[in-house]
C-alpha cells in the first residue's frame, strides 16, 4: 500500500542517489515505503479498518468509488465538533510547492534507524554507520517532527472527553489553529473509524532516548 511515492522525500528527508527510478537507492527506497506506510496503517487502524482500506486502493492508489471517510482520511477534510470547525490535512497534502506526509517522516526514520517496536512507541535510533552522531540527532529531528504531526505537541492544561464509554485525558490537545493531528481526526470521527488501535507517543531527545 504506498499511498505516497518518492517525490515526498524532500528537504530534510531527502534520501541519496533516488533521483534515477531505477537505481538502486530508488527501488530500495519505494520497498521501505510499501513496507512501512503498510506498517504504520496497520498498528495505528487495526485489522479491520486496514483491510477495510486496503481493499479499496488499486496499485497504492484510492479507488475513485471508496467510501468518503478513506477520502477525507487521506486528502484531508474539514469537519464540525461542538460546534466549531477543524481541518485535518490529510495522510498527505501540499504546503506551497512541497509534498508533505507525517508517512513519509515514519518511512524516512524507518528507511534508515536499526530498531523500532511493534506498538510505535519506544524507538531506538542508531545511525548506519554506528557512530555519527549528527546522524542520530537528524533522525530525532525527524522522528519529533512526525510524532507531532501524528499527535500534535503537548498542551499546557490536559483535556478530558468521552469516545465509545471510554474517558481519555488528551495531553496533546491543541486546537487552537484549527488544524488537528492524525490522532484527533481518529478519535474526533469514531464513527467512522471505530475500535482504533493508535495511541500517544514520545518525543526524543537527541541522543534518542
Amino acid at each position: 500500500m504506498f499511498i505516497i511515492d518518492t517525490t515526498y522525500f524532500i528537504k530534510s528527508i531527502s534520501v541519496p542517489n533516488t533521483e534515477e527510478p531505477t537505481s538502486d537507492a530508488s527501488i530500495e527506497l519505494e520497498t521501505s515505503i510499501d513496507r512501512y506506510v503498510s506498517q504504520f496503517l496497520k498498528l495505528t487502524l487495526g485489522n479491520v479498518l486496514f483491510t477495510d482500506l486496503k481493499a479499496n486502493t488499486t496499485n497504492g492508489v484510492l479507488d475513485s468509488g471508496a467510501p468518503q471517510k478513506w477520502k477525507n482520511l487521506i486528502d484531508g477534510c474539514n469537519y464540525t465538533l461542538d460546534g466549531k470547525t477543524y481541518t485535518w490535512q490529510g495522510l498527505k497534502y501540499t504546503e506551497g510547492l512541497f509534498k508533505v506526509s507525517l508517512l513519509a517522516n515514519f518511512v524516512y526514520v524507518n528507511h534508515y534507524q536499526s530498531t523500532i517496536n511493534s506498538q510505535l512507541g519506544q524507538v531506538i535510533i542508531e545511525p548506519k554507520n554506528g557512530t555519527n552522531a549528527d546522524y542520530t540527532t537528524h533522525l530525532v529531528t525527524i522522528w519529533n517532527d512526525f510524532v507531532e504531526m501524528y499527535q500534535g505537541s503537548t498542551c499546557n492544561e490536559p483535556q478530558q472527553y468521552y469516545r465509545n464509554g471510554v474517558l481519555f485525558t488528551d495531553y496533546f490537545n491543541n486546537r487552537e489553529s484549527g488544524y488537528v493531528s492524525y490522532l484527533q481526526f481518529l478519535l474526533d470521527n469514531e464513527t467512522d473509524y471505530p475500535n482504533i488501535s493508535a495511541g500517544s507517543l514520545e518525543f526524543k531527545n537527541s541522543f534518542g532516548l
